[in-house]
């Protein structure tokens, strides 16, 4: 029987862990440029797997980054896209993505690309969750997916060490912002507090994660915040960056991490929009502590989803500067 949930509840747990301990191999999927809290969430279930003698994989659309070493990703366990196809895996689990075209199986899903099509388990925080998922675990109310991890493990009754303690603890704090903003709750620091007495090491995770930034990547971030328009109709500030920046910059994606939430520090508008434009596609972050605003709607508009403080989108098109602003062509 296929379940859906919108809560966690133990038995969900029990069913879960009784299909992954019947498969013969298991992918963790990663979403589309992973973030600490998707490589927290899944790199926490591959050491759970790994403990109960599970086979496993992990798999990511756009590749794993140099953050993946914060978690102990084995590159000889990353499997390519012709890799995923043929793997046979039984189960394949997503963390932190929204949709399915975000973790990066629309297309392997939906065809005869698998060999058998296996059996997803969809872990997420998102309101806008689209329960793409056979199973979907998605506690709307936790601060981000390892957040949702910890209560899967709590509920197992399973011992969460030390180095699992540090993968949880990293989702957890990147998705608060280090516990600043809107998502931050009594719960959540309540689920820090404990993995910090499990061994996560706080102020290493803080410097890792907050504190790496060159002086490349700063004045980089000052030429982004001069870029800053307000759009006075709907009370929004717009700035953009491309990958071109980037590369000109010498900079990598980690060390621009981050940038949408400095910029949410503005007081005077509404709302926040980062645009970061790539080769024909186009990412935009939303941001607001504006307790009237809800930029999960906006966008949903686009595509997107993600809550009512903090979301993304992704569309197809090319920035551009003209004589009458920043366009989309």
């Amino acid at each position: 029987m296929l379940l859906s949930t919108i809560f966690m509840f133990d038995h969900l747990a029990r069913e879960i862990v009784a299909r992954l301990k019947s498969a013969s191999s298991v992918g963790l999927v990663f979403h589309f440029r992973p973030d600490p809290d998707s490589l927290g969430s899944g790199a926490a279930l591959a050491a759970f797997l790994e403990a109960q003698g599970i086979p496993y994989f992990f798999y990511c659309i756009s590749g794993v980054a140099d953050d993946a070493r914060l978690f102990d990703i084995d590159p000889t366990r990353v499997l390519s896209l012709t890799q995923m196809c043929t793997a046979n895996l039984e189960i394949v689990c997503t963390f932190d993505a929204g949709d399915i075209k975000f973790a990066g199986l629309d297309w392997l899903m939906t065809s005869d690309n698998f060999r058998r099509k296996p059996l997803l388990i969809n872990f997420d925080h998102h309101v806008t969750n689209t329960r793409y998922g056979d199973i979907n675990v998605i506690d709307t109310e936790c601060s981000s997916t390892t957040e949702v991890m910890y209560k899967f493990f709590k509920a197992l009754d399973w011992k969460i060490t030390k180095r699992v303690a540090q993968y949880l603890l990293a989702g957890i704090l990147v998705d608060t912002d280090h516990f600043s903003n809107p998502a931050t709750t009594s719960a959540s620091l309540t689920v820090a507090a404990d993995l910090l007495s499990h061994g996560a090491p706080l102020l290493q995770l803080r410097q890792f994660l907050f504190e790496r930034r060159g002086l490349s990547a700063l004045r980089f971030i000052g030429e982004v915040l001069s870029r800053l328009r307000k759009n006075p109709r709907y009370n929004l500030a717009v700035t953009y960056l491309t990958d071109e920046d980037i590369k000109n910059h010498g900079l990598n994606g980690e060390e621009i991490e981050g940038l949408s939430n400095i910029l949410n520090l503005l007081g005077d508008v509404k709302a926040m929009l980062l645009l970061k434009g790539g080769k024909d596609i186009i990412r935009g972050s939303l941001r607001t502590t504006s307790p009237e605003v809800d930029v999960g709607r906006l966008a949903e508009v686009f595509g997107g989803g993600g809550h009512r403080k903090a979301a993304g989108f992704t569309v197809t098109g090319t920035l551009q500067n003209t004589e009458r602003g920043l366009q989309v062509i």
